[in-house]
């Protein structure tokens, strides 16, 4: 299936520890790809992210189950699982002065009626593939982004995907 991307929102932020993208996901997308890059200062090392309901608050608290696939470059390759935590990790920094970048492709945020679902490719110190769940059908409309330490700086992205239906030769929402 051939795809387009449709810009909604960009945010960008510097000496912060955190990252509110508000009004980003609705009824128009099912889909929706958000690309991270930026810097974590001093001692950053998982940096997370959470999906926000229309009033601020996370949808998904102690109901996130991730599994990660983090590919070191030059160690054994290692797993990370989580279940029932408060947020999900995106990138990871280690333990000093790191650039990273991540794109999340997140499917059916809008939708009450069934569970949030992620696909994460991230690079810093190690390459990651991750993907996260939110086992809960509540309805999110924004995204925050966290880390123990400062973002120096951090810039997001969003961009709502239309699908081409090959059959009619259209694109769709």
């Amino acid at each position: 299936m051939a795809t387009n991307l449709e810009f909604i929102k960009s945010a960008s932020a510097d000496n912060v520890s955190s990252l509110t993208v508000t009004d980003i996901f609705s009824a128009d997308y099912d889909v929706y790809e958000v690309f991270i890059r930026g810097n974590g200062s001093q001692n950053v090392s998982s940096i997370s992210a959470e999906f926000l309901d229309s009033g601020g608050s996370d949808i998904g608290q102690s109901n996130y189950d991730t599994a990660i696939l983090r590919m070191h470059p030059n160690e054994t390759f290692s797993e990370v699982r989580t279940t029932n935590a408060n947020s999900f990790e995106f990138a990871y920094t280690g333990s000093s002065d790191k650039d990273f970048g991540a794109k999340i492709t997140v499917f059916n945020p809008f939708s009450s009626s069934s569970y949030t679902f992620a696909n994460i490719q991230s690079m810093s110190i190690s390459g990651e593939k991750a993907i996260v769940v939110a086992t809960v059908t509540t309805s999110a409309v924004s995204m925050k982004f966290s880390a123990n330490q400062n973002y120096t700086p951090i810039d997001i992205s969003v961009y709502g995907v239309m699908a081409q239906v090959v059959s009619r030769g259209k694109w769709a929402k």
